[in-house]
């Protein structure tokens, strides 16, 4: 065979004299590289897809490696190393190194202009209709939104629901020790109520090898509207343990696993979900890009089981079972409705001049409905005041967006008239959620102490954030929206209201935080309460001790609210 001929440096003059090719060197060289190649590529295992991140990183470091093993095999007698015949690409070297010297250049030219050109090529200052319809939102009337059902209603939020988490997981010192509570706790509608679920995972490395065997045996299941707290054991399902998870290591880490089955898609993070039997599921979502992460946009889903790490997987999120709930991120549905809502005037108007300009509220929260989890967010002008305009509704399933239209007070408007009623009690609000009461808007959140339990609940209406009802956590949500429909003055149903004639023993109309209302107490020591209105006003302002009036009202413990009188 032919040998290949290189050539000694001369410090002396420009002539050269031939040598014989060191091939063992060579081959020490390429065996540790691919040692070391194939060693990172486990670690790192990075999706091959043409326009993720994995693979432009990946094939620089590839590069790099190679740069580095050469020099580190570079001949010290003053032959031309490996590291210059490769990347220098010396005009008497072999027609083989002068082409990956050359590849090796265009590959890193190439890597440099796709990750600093390509983000503003389709950044959206020129793509800014793209970005904007991204997601598609139909204007709705509030009517869509089903009247509110308290045993769907998740009420309880993430911070709270980790501190019962925690409780749980205290009583049982069997797996304290080994395994830690995830602080994942997915939102999901199951079994015609809402909870948040989350896996355990492992405590630490050690932890790992010491029940990997069996594998994770537990999960814990939050009621969002109860609070009442429970690990799940697998084996009480006939289940074995979970194996492949985010905590475990070698082939039997989650994303290791993802992408050895399917090595050219683009995973986010998986969300821990359970199907209608308590089956453990990730679902692992598939994202594709325009451009380098630019433009993100969901291909599809994987549907992982951490027991077995069989898989499916979905084209179309639509072919999904429908007891999936969250495929589509909170982060990426948001930033579609505000690109949606900043974007389709162009990008300099979302800049300059921000006319018709919409984005979401400083925060979001759930709501279930049909068995699908919807993720709520005000909508509000570009200069953020104090209103919003009205509202989204996105189903982190199906990626269908609905708008309400409708003016009124913004979340952090409502949270401060809840503190407020309980101001003597130093209360926090958790972020509300929107309800239907009697088919009008109402934010309804709960109140904390500094420990962060919940201590109360009330109800805001969302287009006046001075009506306000409060209620002990114990007392029931029924109660609450009693309260709350007496409070703001609207119409309870006609089967909770009642007739009667009363005689007045007293009357006084007083202010109550700017509203003007009439507090009244019959001679059978009853006592009613009602707001004053355009509509009964001049009965109201004019009654006097030993009057016999006409009311409907709604009984309550302590004080009944007057709905009409006569």
């Amino acid at each position: 065979m032919k040998k290949f001929h290189f050539f000694k440096k001369n410090n002396y003059s420009t002539n050269t004299q031939a040598f014989h090719y060191d091939k063992k060197n060579m081959i020490k060289c390429i065996v540790f590289w691919v040692l070391l190649v194939a060693i990172a590529w486990y670690i790192m295992t990075p999706s091959i897809a043409i326009n993720g991140p994995g693979l432009i990183f990946w094939s620089i470091a590839i590069i790099v490696l190679l740069k580095m093993i050469s020099i580190m095999f570079s001949n010290k007698n003053g032959l031309y190393s490996l590291n210059e015949i490769l990347f220098k690409g010396y005009a008497h070297t072999s027609i083989i190194s002068k082409a990956l010297f050359y590849l090796s250049n265009l590959l890193a030219t190439a890597t440099v202009i796709w990750i600093f050109v390509s983000p503003i090529v389709f950044s959206p200052v020129f793509n800014a209709q793209s970005y904007a319809n991204r997601i598609e939102i139909e204007n709705v009337d509030f009517s869509t939104v089903n009247e509110v059902d308290f045993t769907k209603t998740p009420i309880i939020d993430r911070e709270s629901t980790i501190v019962l988490g925690d409780r749980v997981m205290g009583e049982m010192p069997e797996l304290v020790s080994q395994f830690e509570v995830s602080t994942e706790y997915t939102q999901i509608s199951y079994k015609d109520s809402v909870y948040r679920v989350t896996p355990l995972e492992y405590a630490d490395f050690i932890k790992y090898f010491g029940n990997r065997n069996e594998g994770i045996p537990a999960y814990i299941l939050v009621n969002s509207v109860t609070g009442e707290a429970e690990l799940v054991k697998l084996k009480d399902l006939g289940l074995d343990g979970m194996k492949y998870v985010p905590s475990g290591h070698f082939n039997e880490n989650l994303h290791r696993q993802l992408q050895m089955q399917y090595p050219n898609l683009m995973f986010g993070s998986p969300s821990f979900e359970i199907d209608d039997e308590g089956h453990p599921w990730y679902v692992c979502t598939t994202y594709s890009y325009t451009g380098y992460q630019t433009r993100q946009k969901v291909s599809g889903v994987v549907l992982f089981d951490p027991i077995t790490a069989n898989s499916i997987k979905y084209d179309d999120v639509l072919d999904a079972p429908k007891w999936v709930d969250r495929i589509y991120p909170e982060s990426l549905v948001i930033e579609e409705v505000d690109n949606n809502g900043s974007l389709q005037s162009g990008f300099i108007n979302s800049i300059f001049g921000q006319k018709n300009v919409t984005v979401t509220s400083d925060g979001y929260n759930y709501l279930e409905q049909d068995g699908d989890i919807y993720i709520y967010s005000g909508i509000t002008s570009a200069n953020e005041d104090a209103s919003n305009l009205g509202f989204v509704l996105i189903n982190l399933r199906t990626h269908d967006a609905m708008k309400i239209s409708s003016a009124g007070a913004n979340e952090s408007s409502a949270m401060n008239s809840a503190e407020g009623e309980v101001r003597n009690y130093g209360y926090t609000s958790t972020f509300p959620l929107l309800v239907n009461v009697n088919g009008d808007p109402v934010y309804m959140m709960a109140l904390k102490d500094d420990n962060g339990l919940i201590k109360m609940y009330a109800m805001v209406d969302a287009t006046d954030y001075q009506k306000v009802a409060t209620i002990e956590s114990d007392e029931g949500f029924e109660t609450l929206k009693k309260k709350f429909v007496s409070t703001s003055g609207g119409s309870s149903s006609a089967q909770d209201l009642k007739e009667k004639d009363i005689t007045i023993a007293s009357v006084q109309i007083l202010d109550v935080d700017g509203t003007s209302k009439c507090f009244i107490t019959d001679t059978e020591n009853k006592k009613y309460k009602c707001t004053l209105t355009s509509k009964n006003e001049d009965v109201l302002a004019f009654l006097k001790a030993g009057d016999t009036i006409s009311i409907t009202y709604e009984e309550l413990e302590d004080v009944s609210v007057i709905n009409t009188v006569k």
